[in-house]
């Protein structure tokens, strides 16, 4: 009879010790919202609609090395940043810093990627760029919705001549059909628009570039994230020290350089 009570012990010891651990492991494992725009080679959608691209490969990464389970959502930007601002969401993949948007997210401690910002034309426009905004006053220029430009567009925008459209097709079509002088965005970005628009002949880049933005994740200061942001923090530096996140921009076609 003393051994039966001794064993049942045992028993009743091991199982609430494995559903503390299974306890524990539910309070560790948790599942994260993840929200970005279209954005070519960063953010895009598979031929079967599943987020793929740089960003969605580094986030689905760390979380399965954290063990939790993350959730991309694809939308327009504006309401991405929103969602972030209002803390709908959890983080945004592939914003570039702001002022403004420092105030409402924090940013991975390093970039993932890099674009540096140019002017398109057509090459018999009279466009004349020398890397400061003087000698654009005149010319119409567009714009993304929601895109940042760096700091030294912001120093200028109000007294420049914008026309602002929803995406980068949109920008170039502008263009082709004379309603702006000449845009801003970046290669990445411009490359396949270009393809499907079958311009490349009729566009050139100017020189100098604007800037070179870098894009991060960006997380809501809505909820409380700390851990989750400290540890996603350690995995990317893990992943770039190891030669991992190169690797990826490689696979997209992409360069970065580690820093």
């Amino acid at each position: 009879m003393k051994k039966w009570h001794v064993s049942a012990a045992i028993i009743t010891r091991c199982f609430f010790v494995t559903m503390l651990s299974l306890s524990a492991f539910e309070s560790v494992a948790k599942s994260y919202y993840f929200v970005g725009s279209h954005f070519p080679a960063i953010l895009e959608q598979d031929q079967h609609g599943s987020p793929t691209g740089l960003g969605a490969d580094i986030v689905y990464e760390i979380g399965k090395r954290l063990g939790h389970t993350i959730v991309i959502d694809i939308m327009p930007l504006k309401r991405a940043l929103k969602m972030v601002e209002q803390g709908d969401a959890d983080a945004i993949i592939g914003p570039y810093k702001s002022f403004q948007r420092n105030q409402y997210m924090l940013f991975s401690a390093l970039p993932f990627y890099e674009d540096p910002i140019v002017f398109y034309t057509k090459p018999n426009n009279e466009v004349t760029w020398r890397g400061n905004f003087a000698s654009l006053k005149k010319d119409a220029i567009g714009v993304i919705r929601g895109w940042d430009y760096g700091v030294e567009f912001k120093r200028h925008e109000s007294s420049l001549l914008l026309s602002e459209v929803a995406n980068v097709r949109a920008s170039f079509l502008q263009l082709m059909y004379d309603r702006v002088d000449l845009i801003l965005t970046h290669p990445r970005a411009a490359r396949p628009v270009i393809e499907s628009l079958g311009i490349a002949d009729k566009v050139i880049i100017l020189s100098p570039i604007l800037t070179v933005n870098q894009g991060y994740f960006g997380f809501t200061k809505q909820r409380d994230l700390a851990q989750f942001i400290d540890e996603f923090n350690a995995e990317f530096q893990k992943m770039l020290l190891n030669g991992e996140i190169v690797k990826l921009n490689n696979k997209y076609g992409l360069s970065f350089v580690a820093h």
